[in-house]
């Protein structure tokens, strides 16, 4: 994480204290296993543990791209990769909000539903081939998002017909 750059402008965490952020985006350890299941609970108990906590809105969720890592033969970590904002509109349409860099504009998305939305991100994320750590899993607030399922090729290509950028 890019530490220095919160501290010096307190005003980029929006009214969020450094320990708010941490709480939400600090790697967390995990088993050495590849079960998706066990990495969900892992974050689940971590961010209980850390305070986090969701409000209940069938409209807007977080959604959060977690990547699993063996830095060492010893450890194992769980961290943040990617996350959005996803918006859920009356009509069932899902509006994914995201932002790619930080020199970047925020960037929404509209999917058809969330099996959509996990074909993007996966397309995009999970492109690890053969590695001895889980694949990357999507968390709905504090939830396994459902819909979730892993890339089928792993050939890290996002297939256009699941998304249609938002023109303006």
């Amino acid at each position: 994480m890019d530490e220095e750059t919160l501290k010096a402008d307190p005003k980029a965490l929006g009214g969020s204290s450094l320990n708010d952020f941490r709480a939400l985006y600090a790697s967390m350890k995990a088993e050495d296993s590849t079960e998706v299941g066990r990495h969900v609970r892992t974050v689940q108990a971590q961010w209980r543990k850390r305070g986090v906590s969701f409000r209940d809105s069938e409209r807007i969720r977080l959604i959060t791209v977690f990547f699993h890592d063996k830095p060492t033969e010893e450890g194992s970590l769980l961290f943040v990769g990617h996350v959005g904002v996803l918006l859920c509109a009356e009509d069932g349409t899902l509006y994914f909000v995201k932002k790619v860099a930080f020199q970047e504009p925020y960037r929404p998305l509209r999917f058809t539903d969330r099996t959509a939305l996990s074909d993007y991100l996966m397309g995009k994320y999970d492109i690890s081939w053969r590695q001895d750590t889980a694949r990357p899993f999507i968390m709905e607030n504090d939830t396994l998002m459902e819909g979730w399922r892993p890339c089928a090729e792993n050939k890290g290509s996002v297939p256009q017909q699941y998304y249609h950028t938002i023109k303006r």
